[in-house]
């Protein structure tokens, strides 16, 4: 068998390479040893390189600080720097280096180091060197080079420059408030006016099994419905169909699911099909509740409820859950009494509004009125935010900032910003999303953690070519408005968006706020603010569909070819108000619907209302999602492949290595290693892309961490994971099962807890990172 593979760092001895620091997911075992095999290969391969060019001198490449390239706002007094020997001779060593650090370009040009000449260091270190020259003060630039001596002692050339930045150091030296828009926690409801129902062969004393239940109702067919807000509560766990449609499960009988119906219905005739199980070695309590309420165009309700006129029966059919199925031979079902009875108790009902927080659009305008020589802006937009400039977006993040143990620490992103800047009137804007800070509320397996309303800390430093400076920051002045086109947006839901309420300039000077309400100054986050330390998450390809299918009429099922994690843009054209409604999934059923049982609890929708004005293009902000196929609903027309693209999204980290050989099977199982893993780096990394989960389990990618060093330079990911666990740990030493603790699961045992242990081995036997243990 042939094979074939390049690694950038297993050309040299582990102290010559810069030593880089799937999907783990705990039912994939398999994935340990594959990886282990292609660590393995790449390990063998990659030391059978040969050697032409005898005489050359080694050069310098591949500069790192803090294991980035030209990294902006790093806050630590000494970061470490980095580089890559490369030599076409075989055996090169590296036995001395030289590294130069300067407060500007020009000196370092000249030679002048102003802030560190460390002179020649007899040491074949080429990683981890820790800068310890001047003091390094706030927002200053640093620009260094290196050279190396060959193991014959002759001299490299100076690297290309590089440069990193310094962040802010210290608390005071951030003059912004913390600003945003505090709501009152909505009051939790329990359910009344619903039954409790089960199949009436011994409602009493229900045997373990399964059930099944139905009932039909009808639409009108001349008035179209805008929501459908679907409760379901069960003992113990219930599957729920809409016209033969999965729209979610139920897995719990003190808080109801809230599912979504509203794409599953139809004019006329339609049908709530459920199938109910009832766990357990002997008979036991079991009961179904449900609550539907469809709200028309027109304004009126239909409301359908868990009552005696359902039907039940002990036996599966096919087609059960369509609207013709004749459940003529079906029974009624027995009324076990209201909401609210033994052994049940209350139900609560789920925190709708709070799942559809809509996002925040928040500005300021500003006069600059001398010549920008150097602009910094930093933000930190809690739980997810976009910087906007003059009408420009700033940088190419996306689900920015990364994922932390907010009452111990959140991310404060740095921003280079002078291009965007100009003479006279400026206007920043910021659009925050709620991702897991104002979180939503979901309940399998625990209730997930949240830490208050959508919030922004902003401060801009601009330095004027005569040498004075100015700030602007987040206060009292900046306007805010909840009532901008993202209705409602969370990371397992999706988002919902409204073209015909976008704002035109918003984000430019001369706009128009008067409808604005001012800004709340509100209560900071308990964690400390410091700079992220990871790479950012990006877009970093655009898939075509390989496949479209109508699977009903109006329903297109797109087929992207390949299992990925993102988000689809859409391209449509039609009527202002049209709803075109996206749902995902990894895979399909029989019929070419969208199978969708693993998802759980979590919507997986993005809505979009049409603007009307011609053709549109549109793609969400805020969420993601783990999926192959998409189903198109609402789309004006029958669309062709063109319709959508899949946007693939990830923590943006450099590759460590390829590799390919001549069997096709080996080559997928790589492939889907990769694809797997990488679509798993969510700023932590993650069980799972796609259902209402998407954790740090730490037993499920500590197990796979080192094999993954193989494929990504994941260090500064794994550094800052196992800082999250740190975060999370109790006073008493226990450790969560999640990290960060966002389900706060604490088994106090030694199985997920040793990452504790592993993490800091795997940074120290791959990438020699031993500030883990300091």
């Amino acid at each position: 068998m042939l094979l074939k593979a390049s690694h950038m760092l297993l050309k040299a001895t582990p102290r010559q390479r810069f030593r880089n620091t799937g999907p783990a997911i705990r039912r994939l075992g398999l994935l340990s040893p594959v990886i282990s095999l292609l660590a393995v290969m790449l390990t063998v391969i990659g030391t059978a390189v040969p050697c032409r060019a005898e005489q050359v001198v080694a050069a310098v490449t591949n500069l790192r600080c803090e294991y980035r390239v030209d990294p902006l706002g790093i806050d630590l007094p000494h970061p470490r720097l980095s580089w890559q020997l490369i030599s076409p001779r075989r055996g090169e060593v590296q036995i001395a280096y030289q590294i130069l650090v300067a407060s500007s370009a020009s000196a370092l040009a000249a030679d002048q180091a102003d802030l560190w000449d460390t002179g020649k260091v007899d040491s074949d270190r080429s990683i981890q060197v820790p800068y310890q020259g001047k003091p390094l003060q706030s927002g200053q630039e640093c620009f260094w080079k290196v050279r190396v001596w060959d193991r014959d002692g002759r001299p490299s050339a100076w690297s290309p420059v590089s440069r990193w930045t310094v962040g802010l150091m210290a608390p005071e030296e951030w003059k912004g408030r913390w600003i945003g828009k505090d709501e009152p926690e909505a009051a939790s409801s329990s359910i009344r006016g619903v039954s409790w129902i089960w199949h009436g062969d011994d409602p009493q004393s229900p045997p373990p099994g399964k059930r099944w239940f139905r009932r039909d109702f009808e639409l009108p067919e001349t008035t179209a419905w805008r929501k459908a807000q679907l409760w379901v509560a069960a003992d113990n766990f219930a599957q729920v169909f809409v016209n033969g449609q999965s729209v979610g499960r139920a897995n719990n009988f003190r808080a109801a699911a809230d599912l979504d119906a509203l794409g599953a219905l139809r004019p006329g005739k339609n049908v709530l099909a459920v199938e109910v199980e009832n766990v357990g070695d002997s008979p036991n309590p079991a009961g179904l509740l449900v609550r539907l309420n469809v709200e028309l165009e027109d304004g009126r309700n239909i409301l359908l409820v868990s009552d005696a006129g359902w039907k039940s029966s002990s036996r599966s059919a096919d087609g059960r859950q369509s609207a013709d199925f004749d459940d003529g031979g079906w029974q009624p079902v027995a009324v076990l009494g209201e909401a609210g009875m033994a052994p049940w108790g209350d139900v609560s009902a789920p925190e709708a509004d709070s799942r559809r927080l809509p996002a925040r659009w928040l500005r300021k305008e500003f006069t600059l009125s001398k010549t920008v020589r150097r602009a910094t802006a930093y933000i930190s937009g809690l739980g997810l935010s976009e910087l906007y400039l003059n009408g420009e977006k700033i940088g190419d993040h996306v689900l920015s900032p990364g994922l932390t143990e907010y009452p111990k620490r959140v991310f404060y992103v740095t921003h280079e910003v002078t291009r965007q800047l100009q003479p006279g009137r400026n206007a920043v804007g910021v659009v925050l999303g709620n991702g897991r800070y104002f979180a939503p509320r979901l309940r399998e397996p625990t209730l997930t953690q949240t830490y208050g309303f959508p919030k922004l800390l902003f401060q801009l430093e601009v330095e004027y070519e005569d040498g004075t400076r100015e700030r602007i920051v987040s206060d009292e002045t900046w306007k805010l408005t909840a009532a901008g086109p993202i209705l409602a947006n969370n990371e397992y839901d999706g988002e919902e968006y409204d073209a015909r309420r976008e704002m035109p300039g918003w984000d430019r000077p001369g706009f128009d706020d008067a409808a604005w309400d001012p800004v709340q100054v509100v209560e900071p986050p308990a964690g400390r603010l410091v700079a992220q330390d990871i790479e950012p998450i990006r877009v970093t390809e655009t898939l075509r569909p390989q496949a479209v299918r109508e699977v009903r009429p109006g329903v297109f099922i797109f087929d992207m070819g390949q299992n990925m994690v993102g988000w689809c843009r859409l391209h449509v054209e039609g009527p202002r108000g049209q709803v075109v409604q996206l749902r995902f999934a990894e895979t399909i059923r029989e019929d070419g619907s969208l199978y969708l049982d693993n998802i759980r609890g979590a919507k997986v929708t993005d809505r979009y209302i049409l603007k009307g004005t011609g053709r549109e293009v549109w793609e969400p902000r805020f969420t993601y999602h783990g999926f192959r196929y998409v189903e198109v609903t609402g789309y004006p027309g029958r669309p062709d492949l063109d319709a959508i693209e899949g946007r693939v999204v990830h923590d943006d980290m450099p590759r460590a290595g390829e590799w390919a050989s001549s069997n096709d099977l080996l080559n997928r199982i790589h492939r889907n290693v990769f694809w797997g893993v990488r679509g798993n780096y969510r700023s932590i990394p993650t069980d799972c892309p796609q259902r209402d989960e998407r954790q740090g389990w730490l037993g499920d990618r500590s197990a796979e961490s080192k094999g993954e060093t193989f494929l990504f330079l994941n260090a500064p990911l794994y550094a800052k994971w196992l800082q999250d666990m740190a975060d999370a740990q109790k006073e008493n030493g226990s450790v969560p099962d999640v990290a960060p603790s966002y389900w706060p699961l604490y088994s106090d045992n030694v199985t997920w807890p040793s990452s504790l242990i592993i993490i800091p081995g795997t940074l120290i036997e791959q990438f020699d990172d031993r500030e883990a243990l300091a």
